[in-house]
């Protein structure tokens, strides 16, 4: 059932932080503190749950120290690799206010680029973001003649291209909007705010990094008003965000498109009857 068009603001609300982490000992520290800086600049109150994904380096022992440091903080533990999804879902499980924004605890993204989202989300269910600044010269100068070629033979204008996800990453868009139509720039980018009401509709089925791309699939079906914010993207060199085998992400994307699972049922209110107007008589 789509949500009504009419949304109550949320922007300054209490907010709840996902970070997932998989070996990320070395940096840890850094990433967290980094986080706790810009949430306390935002003068609410606020908790980060620190999810970490079965670190077979000390990013467990980094976590608990850090918990046991900041009161703001709270770790959970998976003992072996599940993957980005089942992190996700164990986080959000544990969120407990209003807003709901979700990240990877790495140095990948901005904690400040949240602001951007929460100018936005008064008007929306969830602000999806995409990842800007690192586009290959070939492809920059590729686009370049393309939009020339366009206004000059069409008459039409097209905007500069600020996102470039990787092949693999345009195969899995592409994939997402034939099967699942979501339509929006990057969707896998793992940098989201969202009211956290909406994730109880939207229960997370894919253990890999493919339920970024469920998560902004069933919320466009539940009718959610979706949108997208710009983020600064620094990627780590070498490193695979969330290898997966190609067989589970193909289980699972064949069970979501067989069995989507949109949580609970949401029964309608009782009927409440005025009995002022009633013209039998009583008893």
């Amino acid at each position: 059932m789509p949500l009504s068009i009419e949304r109550p603001a949320i922007a300054s609300s209490p907010l709840s932080v996902v970070l997932t982490a998989h070996n990320e000992g070395s940096h840890i520290h850094d990433v967290v503190k980094a986080w706790l800086a810009f949430l306390d600049s935002l003068k609410r109150d606020y908790e980060i749950v620190l999810v970490d994904d079965g670190s077979s380096d000390d990013t467990g022992r980094e976590a608990d120290a850090l918990a046991g440091q900041f009161s703001k903080l709270r770790a959970f533990h998976h003992p072996q690799r599940r993957g980005l999804g089942a992190s996700l879902r164990t986080g959000i499980e544990a969120a407990q206010f209003p807003l709901l924004c979700y990240a990877t605890a790495n140095k990948d993204f901005l904690p400040a680029d949240l602001q951007r989202f929460l100018d936005t989300i008064d008007k929306l269910d969830l602000a999806i973001g995409y990842r800007i600044g690192h586009i290959p010269g070939w492809l920059v100068w590729l686009d370049r003649l393309y939009r020339i070629f366009v206004r000059v033979i069409f008459g039409m204008g097209l905007e500069r291209r600020d996102c470039w996800p990787g092949w693999s990453g345009i195969r899995r868009r592409l994939l997402g909007r034939w099967i699942f139509g979501v339509r929006v720039r990057d969707p896998e980018c793992a940098f989201c705010l969202g009211r956290r009401h909406i994730f109880g509709r939207i229960p997370i089925q894919s253990n890999s990094s493919f339920a970024l791309i469920e998560i902004v699939a069933k919320a466009n079906f539940q009718g959610c008003l979706l949108g997208e914010v710009p983020v600064t993207y620094v990627p780590r060199m070498g490193k695979a965000d969330d290898p997966q085998n190609p067989r589970q992400v193909r289980r699972e994307i064949w069970a979501l498109f067989r069995r989507p699972d949109f949580g609970p049922a949401i029964l309608p209110a009782p009927k409440i009857v005025d009995d002022s107007t009633s013209t039998n008589p009583p008893n």
